[in-house]
């Protein structure tokens, strides 16, 4: 077709078939041989994700299964649904716009693959409350000049980013971080600003709720919602314990004492 290739009626069908065939060839695989309960299971997460999610959800796992070992995979935007698209992961937690959200769902439901919103988020410009900047509710990204930006490197690199540096001020300074913790202290501690999701500020392994505070994004290329997702084969297609991780990491966000602000 002129969007790409699609499967026919009879592919489909095959598709479903082929994927039953190979989850029945791991359990057939798994009779008589190595303990399954003791592989690990991987969980793909994008960076933001991962510095807020990946402890709370490995007590809530082992509390289920003591045995059991969780292994966390740190894959950037897209990347995670492409991974588990290729039968290379079986579980994905990323964020999405509500655009490219409908566009994975599309071909994410011809390969079995189930695709669930976890809750909604926004970009914050993070900074410190003494900053210049604090008193405001809100601010647009064509605000933002001659500013110390600390960044993470898929800002520089995820083309569909709603606010990528390229599109931001004019004179703005950039510093890349490896993770979100070293993002924060670099915000704490100096002149610096930064953009990160609520999830993210709220819920990371050093909050500093009272040095940092984030003001939403105004003007962003597209509007200002991105959506955390849950990407996953069905339970047919997964072995047990990784069915229980699938169910912790919705327990987990139903529980959780989180808004859309900050």
């Amino acid at each position: 077709t002129h969007n790409g290739v699609q499967p026919t009626t009879e592919g489909e069908e095959a598709l479903a078939l082929i994927w039953e065939i190979l989850s029945r060839y791991e359990e057939i695989k798994g009779l008589g041989g190595a303990d399954t309960s003791r592989r690990p299971v991987p969980i793909l997460l994008s960076p933001t994700i991962n510095e807020a999610l990946s402890l709370p959800l490995s007590r809530r796992f082992l509390e289920r299964e003591p045995e059991g070992n969780l292994e966390f995979h740190i894959e950037v935007g897209d990347e995670i649904g492409n991974r588990i698209l290729n039968n290379d992961g079986n579980i994905g937690v990323t964020y999405y716009t509500q655009r490219h959200l409908e566009e994975y769902r599309a071909i994410a439901s011809k390969y079995q693959v189930e695709v669930e919103v976890l809750c909604r988020d926004k970009l914050y410009l993070l900074m410190r409350r003494d900053h210049p900047l604090a008193g405001r509710r809100s601010i647009s990204v064509d605000e933002l000049c001659d500013l110390n930006f600390a960044i993470l490197d898929h800002f520089n690199t995820q083309e569909d980013s709603i606010a990528q540096p390229r599109y931001l001020g004019r004179g703005n300074r950039y510093t890349t971080f490896p993770n979100v913790t070293l993002l924060k202290r670099a915000v704490c501690s100096g002149n610096v600003v930064s953009l990160l999701s609520g999830y993210a500020i709220q819920h990371g392994s050093e909050s500093c709720p009272e040095e940092l505070l984030g003001i939403p994004l105004t003007g962003t290329r597209e509007e200002n919602a991105i959506l955390m997702c849950l990407i996953h084969r069905p339970d047919s297609s997964v072995r047990y314990q990784e069915k229980v991780a699938i169910q912790c990491i919705k327990e987990h966000f139903a529980a959780l004492d989180w808004r859309e602000s900050t």
